[in-house]
């Protein structure tokens, strides 16, 4: 056993006679005759005032209920027992524990075991949510872990701190990719391949992978140290998924209900989460948690209850048109835009000339019939631009949404509920980028290199050719659905709070100020990914700076890292929010050191909202 194992193999017998002087009921591990482990490690969740939820899961050799005790204590060695019991765990919940520890006290740190046959799990530590005067609270926030592209080595810094709280993980906690997706090259690499080796379609995939993830000493670890608060994102089921499906779903893959099903059955089975009660949908994971006076946690769930399905540029980007008038078909002439429509009108895509510093439209039919022919494979020095209000008018239609009606009344409900009982912060836990970000100019980039993105995602090459104009960056984002996001702004504004957003699924970190018409009305913290690469890591060795490139085209956007892998320590106090970004070294060894990359804080203002983010030292 490790040092947070039991001490020795009767630790839980030798409690029965304390916890009897108690009132708890009996410790003793009930007979079980089959050879029985513990190798997934244990996970506690979901706490509240006075409860929390606690996790293991028992591997037996022969099929069959295994009766496993399960108890809470106020010290590591568990023989001061606060409560216990037996759950039987069994094939039909892939041999999962999952217990609803009640009636424990508030704020107080509690220590949890399981126990079966003659097996015993390492032991976890876990809290309940303070009530009342909360002077100062850290969490930990964490997201994108894929499991073939490198070492959990910034789990294992996480299990390493004893002052966290709690610890947010804001999805993709695993990746569906089978070997030839995703990370399949990295892994072979690393020795790291996924299992099963095949993309996860069906339940019992999805469970292999989770229990892929779970043999993890690193993330054993991270979750043995502290509760965990999680929500998936798109990748516990399949890559940018909506309501009705995913980007990564083919017909020939089953239907996208029974998929999401199965997914979704493997996660509420394998994570530390408290399941919606009777009459939720089985997707509504948005709720929310009250850390005393101090914060309101507000959970969101923005892929699967009312996602409309996002506007993919490699498929669908709009192309600005040039006007033509082919009264004469031999010559043609372009219409300028205060000239009107004519019978013999036709649109066609757009050219512009690089000249000097400038972009000029071809407006000379000799010059611009051959370039429109080639329009999909320009010239040096010649580009195509987005339509930018058509892709406005695309994205802002009325019946996209993001949230859907009844979890935008809900979040608007807690936000107003949380400022009305005084509490200084409102921390939005979300999956997807909410500040508004344009496109980086990537216009410039080697033949080389798009050649090789291509291969990765056809269409890519115009793309980048694309971003010489701004346009939103990732419309998988809120950027997606600005609708959704105006309502947003609205509700936050409206409660007139503190609210901080933080965010995970972009494998980058973020400090940005959310403004709306009126200015500043939020700031979002993003945390990097545990291994996943962010689009920036197929340029850095080309010498381009996305980040910088970035940061250029987005005043608000005050800083950016997309490469370096880690997470956040969010540091709450009544008068100020610290977030500080820790990275690790590397992620394709085992041995790392861990540095604290950057750090920024805001202040709390009860007159006039959020302040703005200030570099802190």
């Amino acid at each position: 056993m490790t040092k947070r194992g039991w001490t020795r193999r009767g630790a839980l017998l030798a409690t029965t006679g304390a916890v009897a002087a108690c009132g708890v009921q009996s410790v003793e591990t009930p007979v079980y005759e089959g050879e029985v482990s513990f190798v997934h490690g244990v996970a506690s969740g979901d706490p509240k005032h006075d409860r929390v939820i606690i996790w293991t899961r028992v591997s037996p050799v022969n099929a069959g209920p295994v009766p496993v005790r399960w108890i809470v204590a106020r010290n590591r060695e568990l023989s001061d027992v606060v409560k216990t019991g037996v759950f039987e765990a069994n094939e039909g919940r892939d041999y999962t524990v999952k217990v609803d520890v009640t009636g424990l006290r508030a704020g107080a740190p509690y220590f949890y075991g399981f126990r079966a046959g003659a097996a015993e799990s390492v032991v976890g530590k876990t809290r309940t949510l303070p009530r009342g005067r909360t002077e100062e609270l850290k969490i930990g926030v964490a997201s994108c872990a894929s499991h073939p592209h490198g070492f959990f080595n910034a789990y294992k810094a996480l299990s390493e701190r004893d002052d966290l709280a709690v610890i947010v993980h804001l999805g993709d906690y695993i990746y569906e990719y089978g070997l030839s997706g995703y990370g399949g090259d990295v892994a072979l690499q690393l020795g790291r391949v996924p299992s099963p080796e095949v993309e996860c379609t069906r339940l019992e995939d999805y469970r292999q992978r989770h229990a892929q993830y779970k043999g993890q000493a690193e993330l054993q670890a991270a979750h043995a140290a502290a509760p965990w608060i999680v929500v998936w994102d798109d990748h516990e089921v399949a890559n940018d998924s909506f309501t009705n499906g995913a980007e990564n779903h083919d017909q020939n893959e089953g239907q996208w209900a029974t998929r999401k099903q199965a997914a979704l059955q493997a996660y509420y089975e394998w994570m530390p989460i408290r399941e919606p009660e009777t009459g939720r949908a089985f997707e509504a994971i948005n709720r929310s948690f009250q850390f005393g006076d101090l914060f309101t946690l507000i959970m969101l769930e923005t892929r699967l209850l009312a996602r409309t399905q996002p506007l993919d540029y490699a498929t669908n980007l709009p192309i600005q048109t040039q006007r033509w008038n082919f009264a004469n078909p031999q010559a043609p002439v372009a219409l300028r835009e205060h000239e009107a429509d004519v019978p013999q009108m036709q649109r066609l895509p757009a050219i512009y000339e690089e000249v000097g510093e400038e972009l000029r439209p071809v407006l000379d039919w000799r010059r611009a019939e051959g370039l429109i022919q080639q329009a999909r494979d320009l010239p040096a020095g010649f580009f195509l631009a987005p339509d930018v209000e058509a892709i406005d008018e695309a994205l802002n239609a009325p019946d996209r949404q993001l949230l859907g009606e009844a979890q935008e009344q809900w979040l608007a409900q807690e936000l107003s509920r949380s400022k009305a009982a005084s509490t200084p912060w409102q921390i939005i836990g979300n999956q997807v980028l909410v500040a508004r970000v344009d496109a980086p100019d990537l216009s410039a980039t080697p033949p080389q290199l798009a050649a090789a993105l291509e291969r990765l995602r056809p269409g890519v090459t115009q793309l980048l050719k694309l971003t010489r104009f701004p346009f939103p960056l990732n419309t998988d984002a809120w950027d997606g659905y600005p609708a959704s996001r105006a309502r947003l702004l609205q509700s936050i504004r409206a409660a007139g709070g503190n609210t901080i957003v933080i965010t995970g699924d972009t494998h980058a970190a973020w400090a940005n100020e959310i403004e709306d018409e009126q200015g500043r009305v939020a700031v979002e913290f993003g945390a990097t990914s545990i291994t996943s690469p962010s689009d920036a890591s197929f340029f850095q060795p080309f010498g381009i700076d996305f980040a910088a490139n970035t940061l250029a085209r987005n005043p608000h956007v005050k800083w950016n890292d997309p490469i370096l892998h880690g997470f956040l320590v969010l540091t709450l106090t009544p008068a100020q929010a610290l977030a500080e970004f820790f990275t690790v070294s590397t992620i394709t060894e085992a041995q790392y050191e861990v540095a604290r990359e950057a750090a920024f804080t805001v202040a709390a203002d009860a007159g006039a909202g959020v302040g703005a983010i200030t570099e802190a030292t």
